[in-house]
């Protein structure tokens, strides 16, 4: 059973700046409409990010790891769980390259009713510090479906 939801996405960004040695923090947030369903590991979140031709899954799953898949102009797949890193693909349609994603905290209250999904991870490129990370989902179930 897919429950249209209201997304409302908060990505922050804290990246190295080379020539000043200072964090630059860059922010954007935007809403849009999806739909959340229970899988037979968790919950998936279901999107299209129609500016950017971009459709996302978000899956929970049970034992606390998140995995993100975005297919589009630039496909990557990411896979978070606190405290541990993996090594992730980004394909930028002319070549793919790894990327070493590094889980500093999750926070998973995501359930058939909504809630907030908060990761704060860094990602690594041979071995050094490209950025830190925050991306928060917050669900909440379609208007449309709510009964008075």
């Amino acid at each position: 059973m897919k429950i249209p939801v209201d997304i409302r996405i908060r990505r922050e960004r804290i990246g190295l700046d080379s020539k000043r040695k200072n964090e630059i923090e860059d922010s954007e947030s935007y809403s849009l409409s999806g739909v959340l369903k229970k899988s037979k590991n968790g919950f998936r979140l279901e999107f299209n990010e129609s500016l950017a031709e971009v459709f996302t899954t978000v899956d929970m799953y049970s034992d606390g790891t998140v995995s993100i898949n975005r297919v589009g102009p630039i496909n990557t797949h990411m896979v978070f769980s606190e405290e541990r890193a993996y090594t992730c693909i980004c394909n930028t349609g002319f070549t793919p390259f790894q990327l070493n994603v590094r889980t500093s905290s999750l926070e998973n209250g995501i359930t058939l009713d909504g809630g907030i999904l908060d990761i704060r991870y860094s990602v690594e490129i041979h071995g050094n510090l490209a950025e830190k990370c925050r991306i928060v989902f917050s669900v909440s179930p379609d208007i449309s479906i709510i009964r008075s």
